[in-house]
């Protein structure tokens, strides 16, 4: 049984995946006043990889509300599982797996790339953490390698107002004017080398900041 499967035996059916989304993630939505550009850019099947930038927690549910046509693949820092009622949310709820930040983690490469072999859509935020309003941070080289590995088509995808929604530090939702616009799928098609890694995880961000109005 290939390891995507055995993580998530719940792909081929999806119940559990749409009922979060259509309750939890409506309710997101709504007080953030989402907004969506773009959402015709999202191909309807095949393996596709969703790059944004990332301001705010509630960034994941938000893009999965976004999407909504199909499941949304997600990695989360691993201290979000060490909770076991909020790692079960987020791995059978959300479809969040586990990566660890600041180091090589081969595990959740592999699983990412499980993922995208599998013909589902993974997003990732190369930016490896929230930044500060407005603001870009560099690239993770992480993103770069999950991307050139892969191979697939890209997806860039910009957030506006979700820090608003939920600020960082912040314990509740506030009511905010979201948007999340999407752009044109790309291919890197770049050679399967270290030093293409970051080339690529530039241009993806450079392709998030394109977006920007």
């Amino acid at each position: 049984m290939e390891p995507i499967v055995k993580s998530y035996p719940w792909l081929k059916r999806k119940r559990a995946y749409y009922i979060w989304l259509k309750t939890v993630g409506a309710l997101i939505a709504k007080l953030g006043h989402l907004q969506v550009e773009g959402k015709e850019n999202i191909p309807e099947e095949g393996p596709i990889l969703v790059v944004s930038n990332h301001r705010s927690f509630v960034d994941p549910p938000l893009v999965a509300y976004a999407v909504m046509k199909r499941p949304v693949f997600f990695m989360a820092k691993e201290e979000l599982f060490k909770t076991p009622i909020l790692s079960s949310l987020i791995k059978h709820w959300g479809n969040g797996f586990p990566v660890k930040r600041g180091s090589s983690d081969l595990k959740a490469l592999k699983t990412a790339l499980a993922v995208l072999k599998k013909g589902e859509l993974l997003a990732i935020f190369p930016e490896g953490t929230r930044a500060p309003t407005e603001k870009f941070l560099k690239p993770k080289i992480g993103a770069g390698m999950i991307a050139v590995k892969a191979n697939v088509p890209v997806v860039p995808c910009l957030i506006n107002g979700s820090e608003e929604l939920l600020p960082k530090g912040a314990k509740f939702l506030k009511t905010a004017n979201v948007k999340i616009k999407f752009g044109k799928p790309f291919k890197l098609n770049l050679e399967d080398k270290k030093e293409n890694y970051i080339k690529a995880a530039n241009l993806m961000m450079d392709k998030i900041k394109e977006l920007k109005d």
